[in-house]
C-alpha cells in the first residue's frame, strides 16, 4: 500500500474535513462516538447521512492507495471465513473475499484502522491485505451470511419454563380447590314435611244460620 497516511480514523476525519465533505463539528462528534460506542466511525458518517457511501469509499481510495472492491461485485469464497473468529469480523464490519496460501484478502465497510487488521492477522496466523468495499454492502452480507446470534435470555428454554411453572400452579389451585370441597362439612338436610295428622286441625268454621 502506497500511501503517507496510517490507517486510522483520525486520518480520515481530517482529510472530509479538509475537502469540505463533512463539518468539522459533526466529525468530532461522529469521531468521539465511534470510540466510546460500538458503532465504527464510517458507519456513524453514512448512517447519518453526512457522507453518501459511495463518496466515502472513494475517498478512502484516494487517501490510501487502496483498490475498490465491494462484495457485490466479488462474491467471497466460502474458505475465505475459515478459522476466522465471527465475533470479531462482526464486530469491524470485515467480510472476508478470499484466500490464497497464507494471504487473505478482506473488504473494510469503507475503512478499519490497520490494529485492527494487524489483531486480525495474528488471530489467524495470516498475512491481510485489505480492500476497500462500503458500509451497506458489508452490512447486508453480515446479516445474510454472519448474522448475530439471538440473546440465550429469549430462547425457547425460559419460555417453556415459564409455562411448565404455570401449569404447576393451575393444577396446584385444582388439588387445593379439590381438598376444601372434600373437606367441607356436609349441609344439613331439610326437614322431612309432618304428615297430615300431626297438622294442627282447624276449628270449625261457624257460617251463621238462615
Amino acid at each position: 500500500m502506497k500511501h503517507s497516511y496510517r490507517l486510522d480514523y483520525q486520518s480520515l476525519a481530517e482529510i472530509l474535513g479538509q475537502r469540505g465533505l463533512v463539518e468539522p463539528q459533526r466529525l468530532k462528534l461522529a469521531l468521539q462516538a465511534s470510540q466510546t460506542g460500538p458503532i465504527p466511525f464510517p458507519e456513524l458518517l453514512v448512517g447519518e447521512g453526512l457522507i453518501a457511501d459511495w463518496d466515502l469509499s472513494r475517498v478512502v481510495c484516494d487517501l490510501f492507495g487502496l483498490p475498490f472492491l465491494p462484495v457485490d461485485l466479488y462474491a467471497p469464497t466460502p474458505e475465505a471465513m475459515h478459522g476466522l473468529d465471527a465475533d470479531f469480523l462482526r464486530t469491524h464490519r470485515l467480510v472476508p473475499l478470499a484466500r490464497h496460501k497464507r494471504l487473505l484478502t478482506v473488504a473494510m465497510p469503507a475503512l478499519v484502522p490497520a490494529d485492527v487488521l494487524a489483531q486480525l492477522s495474528t488471530q489467524s496466523d495470516l498475512q491481510v491485505m485489505p480492500v476497500v468495499g462500503t458500509v451497506n454492502t458489508n452490512n447486508r452480507w453480515m446479516l445474510e451470511h454472519l448474522p448475530a446470534p439471538l440473546p440465550q435470555s429469549a430462547g425457547s428454554g425460559e419460555w417453556n419454563k415459564i409455562f411448565d411453572e404455570g401449569d404447576a400452579a393451575v393444577l396446584l389451585n385444582l388439588d387445593s380447590e379439590s381438598t376444601s370441597v372434600e373437606r367441607a362439612p356436609p349441609a344439613p338436610l331439610p326437614s322431612p314435611i309432618p304428615p297430615l295428622s300431626a297438622l294442627p286441625k282447624l276449628p270449625p268454621s261457624s257460617k251463621p244460620r238462615s
